[in-house]
């Protein structure tokens, strides 16, 4: 099998080496062949040579065929007056602002009483030849040189994105050339590049260079993705020192229009606020655009910028300080929020990471991190790595750090998480989120994220199970399970009852006065962590043959001492009934570790698996159960719900394995996990046709049984019954049984009307009316249950407490709960 699944690898490797990469390498050689030549825009008069430069002028000594070729265009005859030249991003080129036949271009739409010129910067566009440095300072020197050769003495410099550093440095150089610039989404001050931190920012450029390499060679892209394009755009970031600009900015008198996208998720609109406040002489226009103005707002973006230079085609005219916010920044989380963020985008790197790493250890942080990336808060660099941090840190703490698997998993994950985030925001949140008033964007953004938790959880899991028949069922009872309130963890089922808990803690005076219920049962009336074997021997005390007896293990000894003490008391106490016997955890909850031991090595086993106090019970034969809520809230104690338990059975079909056949079942895949771990070596059996198979003999709903309300069984015998034994009941320092459920065995209802039953165990405070997860009832018959039992509850613990008994405080609740999740973890670990 392993020798034929090499094979089918091989078989995979080399189709797509050979089918797929070496196919795409020629189809894109070949696609580069048919390139038009520079030559073309030579003879077109639409190109220029000018000598290579770098960051300090033009390269001295060089013969005229090593000069560099720039294409462009240019529009307008008008000489008398300064024209345009408008500069590119990276990567891009000239053709960023020409237009089409239909719709003219940036570059057309500007040269309305004057001339334009677009131009491709060296190494870029349709250049062919790679240049000494792609930095903007180098291309400020190649810019100068191309206005000598079209006889420019003086120009507006519009500089578009990565463009505006270029614009910046050529004032720097000569300003006496520059008649104004203008910033059109532009960068700026290192401050506010990615990061903030020009060495993580070039260590990212490096990365991207790298990564376009290799993506060129192994990715099968068959010429769609233009890597050499996007290579030299890094290379443009990479090359560029942009240090230097933000004392460029502050020294600047050459009149300057920052015209900036409030949604521009490429340059934040917080950085052009920032350019603003270091030059004075801009002007700052904040429009309703995004990054990519150029194209979307032609129109709008040309009457702004033919408004502003029209003012300075004067040498002589005077810029004047102004701001016109076309799109007012929101602020969903007031003054503090903004104080916060403004914090984030000028803090140290150092800091950030460490805080991203720490807020993204939860889910919702990671949630919180990925939208602040998508509102271009955050750079996605330092949000990647501080969250892969945290990942690995994770791994290693659960040891998963040794597969090389499980760490490329971890660089990936988080990357995806951004991404997905990214996208929401810009796609869904922020659209959405602007439609509302002011007062409702905080809101807004965190229904946001509390949305995009959800989907960052769902969409691993689809994309993992899809693929496959169990991972699809797996989908499927994923989404019965969310969609019914019978599979709702319980802090889902217990928080819209919050605020009238509150209320019920208000009227009786004590939040916690419920728990002075059942005097008779220890920790708060069995709140948590209760002794099931203290609770058994206060119903045995009734002497009611009904209750099944039981016996407490000793804690110390061996397990084979523990195990032989166990035995005696079977050979000695015919109460016990002999094997099989019933074995539970002391402390249990919701049938954790209860197990039906059949011989003298099924108990010995149970024995030194379990931590912690363990209970032997009798086990009963009779075949139902019911689950017998009772409360005793005024002279004579009453039934308050009966639920009928209905065990899971499987049935075969002669075909299907009993794995095959649980998650092909509506209901059981629903908890197919736990029925497949408790049929570990019998999952690929196949069962006969019609054959049965009960998949859990415990009556609890965590372990497969289903509740079904049954008021029909609510009869005077069987509620005379249960009083009589609750009456009976005597627990710690005798005190009574008020509140609980009765957990009962019996063989039809007839006799359990007649009170004919075996009872299996009582909980106390912290029990429920199971009726409330009876799936053919709505979660507001659970919601209107669990209010009704809790006002008894309250009702009864105010009553209790008037004649003496104690609640227990928050601290003592809260050490008891601790104390029992412990002992539950311990329990999960073991069963």
């Amino acid at each position: 099998m392993a020798r034929r699944r090499g094979w089918v690898w091989s078989i995979v490797v080399c189709f797509y080496l050979v089918g797929l990469v070496l196919t795409s390498h020629a189809n894109t050689a070949s696609r580069k062949g048919n390139r038009q030549p520079m030559q073309t825009f030579v003879d077109a008069g639409r190109a220029v040579w000018l000598p290579p430069m770098t960051s300090e002028g033009p390269v001295d000594g060089l013969e005229q065929s090593a000069r560099l070729g720039q294409s462009f265009q240019s529009w307008g005859d008008q000489r008398g007056i300064a024209p345009v030249i408008l500069l590119h991003g990276s990567p891009g080129g000239y053709q960023n602002f020409v237009g089409s036949r239909s719709r003219p271009g940036l570059g057309e739409l500007v040269a309305e009483g004057r001339r334009s010129f677009a131009l491709d910067l060296p190494g870029m566009g349709l250049s062919r030849r790679d240049p000494p440095t792609w930095s903007a300072r180098s291309h400020a020197h190649a810019v100068l040189a191309f206005m000598d050769e079209m006889g420019v003495k003086r120009a507006h410099i519009v500089g578009w994105s990565n463009g505006g550093a270029v614009a910046l440095n050529m004032a720097d150089i000569d300003a006496d050339r520059v008649a104004s610039i203008v910033m059109l989404g532009s960068v700026g001050a290192q401050e506010t590049e990615g990061s903030g931190s020009y060495w993580f920012e070039q260590a990212k450029y490096e990365i991207g260079i790298g990564a376009t390499h290799v993506a060129e060679r192994l990715l099968p892209h068959f010429g769609l993705l233009d890597l050499r394009d996007l290579r030299r755009g890094l290379r443009n970031f990479d090359d560029t020192d942009q240090r230097p600009l933000a004392g460029i900015m502050r020294e600047l008198a050459t009149p300057t229009l920052i015209l900036h996208g409030r949604n521009d998720f490429l340059v934040a609109d917080w950085a052009a606020e920032y350019h603003h406040e270091l030059m004075p002489t801009s002007t700052l226009v904040i429009t309703d655009d995004d990054h990519f103005m150029p194209f979307l707002a032609a129109e709008e973006t040309a009457q702004h910028i033919g408004a502003f230079i029209e003012r300075f085609d004067d040498p002589a005219a005077v810029a004047e300080r102004a701001t016109v916010d076309l799109a007012p920044r929101v602020k969903p989380f007031g003054d503090a929020g903004d104080a916060a963020l403004h914090w984030l985008h000028f803090a140290p790197v150092l800091l950030v990471l460490p805080l991203v790493t720490l807020v993204g250890w939860v889910r919702p942080g990671r949630a919180w991190v990925a939208v602040l990336v998508g509102a271009t808060e955050l750079d996605i660099g330092v949000a990647w790595l501080g969250l892969a941090v945290g990942e690995g840190v994770r791994a290693v703490r659960h040891g998963r750090g040794q597969k090389v698997s499980a760490w490329l998993g971890l660089l990936v994950r988080p990357l995806a998480a951004l991404g997905l985030g990214f996208v929401f925001v810009q796609l869904v949140a922020r659209p959405v989120i602007r439609l509302g008033p002011d007062w409702a964007h905080g809101i807004g953004w965190l229904l946001a994220v509390a949305v995009l938790v959800i989907v960052m959880r769902a969409l691993p899991v689809l994309v993992r199970n899809i693929w496959t028949m169990r991972g699809r069922q797996r989908l499927r009872a994923s989404v019965a399970r969310l969609l019914h309130h019978e599979w709702w963890p319980s802090w889902a089922l217990y928080l819209p009852l919050v605020p009238w808990f509150v209320w019920q803690s208000v009227k009786h005076r004590h939040p916690l006065v419920f728990t002075a219920c059942n005097p008779g049962i220890a920790n708060g009336g069995g709140l948590a962590g209760e002794s099931k074997s203290e609770i058994l021997d206060g119903l045995l005390a009734s002497g009611d043959r009904r209750v099944l007896f039981g016996v407490r293990l000793p804690n110390d000894g061996t397990p084979e001492e523990r195990t032989a003490w166990l035995m005696q008391q079977l050979d000695d106490e015919p109460r016990l009934g002999g094997l099989p016997i019933v074995m539970k955890p002391d402390a249990g909850e919701q049938g954790r570790g209860i197990k039906v031991c059949r011989s003298r090595e099924d108990i010995e086993r149970l024995v030194a698996d379990t931590s912690g106090p363990i209970l032997a019970q009798r086990l009963s034969d009779r075949p139902n159960e019911v689950g017998v809520f009772f409360v005793c809230d005024s002279a004579a104690g009453r039934v308050f719900s009966v639920t009928r338990k209905v065990f899971p059975v499987l049935t075969g079909d002669g075909k299907r394995t009993l794995e095959q056949l649980v998650w092909r079942h509506k209901r059981f895949r629903g908890q197919a996990e736990t029925f497949l771990e408790r049929f570990a070596d019998r999952r690929d059996e196949v069962l006969d046709d019609a054959e049965e198979l009960v998949l859990s003999w415990a009556g609890n709903h965590r372990q497969g049984c289903q509740f079904r309300n049954a008021p029909e069984l609510m009869t005077p015998g069987l509620e005379r019954a249960i009083c009589e034994i609750a009456d009976g009941f005597a627990g710690v320092n005798g005190g009574g049984l008020d509140f609980g459920r009765f957990d009962l065995r019996y063989d039809h209802e007839d006799a359990l009307a007649a009170g004919e039953f075996d009872v299996i165990e009582v909980n106390g405070t912290s029990s429920e009316s199971t009726t409330i997860y009876d799936p053919r009832r709505s979660p507001w018959f659970a919601w209107r249950t669990l209010m009704r039992q809790w006002s008894i509850a309250y009702a009864i613990g105010a009553r209790n407490r008037e004649a003496g008994y104690k609640p227990l405080s928050f601290v003592q609740a809260l050490r008891l709960v601790r104390a029992h999740l412990r002992e539950r973890e311990s329990l999960g670990a073991s069963s």
